[in-house]
């Protein structure tokens, strides 16, 4: 029975030891991230975020996991353990779209997909979904878009499938 007690005991420490030791890598990762860039062009910044890709990308919906940060020149996203980045600079995202579905996949859950014109000048959609959507919304169309015809639409599928 004391053999019991024991393994008990470090099992519960092993899992607290790993869960500090992958918020510390988090951490890291965090304040590395944030280094890049001058304090006073961040304007918002959250993890946690999920990236599902471009549509101009071959294959499946991704599932990466990272970092997204609001910049006054850009949107930034660079992923926690792919290392997987994306820029869309400013001026050239064209609308918004609260979406359920991504390179004809339903996803999990709604998220958000950025029109925008990407490095070869070709209009491109990417998927994100990002915890308090409504603030990143908000911050967008407040400093990156110059576009007066910007728009914010429901892009909607399993809504269809209701009736």
């Amino acid at each position: 029975m004391k053999y019991l007690n024991f393994y008990y005991y470090l099992i519960a420490g092993i899992f607290l030891f790993g869960l500090v030791f992958y918020n510390w890598l988090k951490q890291k990762d965090y304040r590395k991230i944030i280094s890049k860039f001058n304090e006073k062009d961040i304007l918002l910044k959250t993890f946690g975020v999920k990236y599902f890709g471009k549509e101009s990308e071959k294959g499946k919906i991704l599932n990466s996991e990272g970092f997204m940060i609001l910049l006054k020149n850009g949107l930034y996203y660079v992923g926690s353990f792919d290392k997987r980045e994306v820029f869309i600079p400013k001026g050239k995202i064209f609308s918004i779209a609260i979406t359920d579905h991504h390179k004809g996949e339903i996803l999990e859950k709604e998220c958000l997909a950025f029109y925008f014109e990407n490095e070869n000048g070709e209009i491109d959609r990417a998927a994100f979904s990002i915890p308090y959507p409504e603030i990143w919304v908000k911050g967008i169309k407040e400093n990156l878009i110059l576009d007066k015809f910007f728009s914010i639409r429901r892009e909607i599928l399993s809504e269809e499938n209701l009736y």
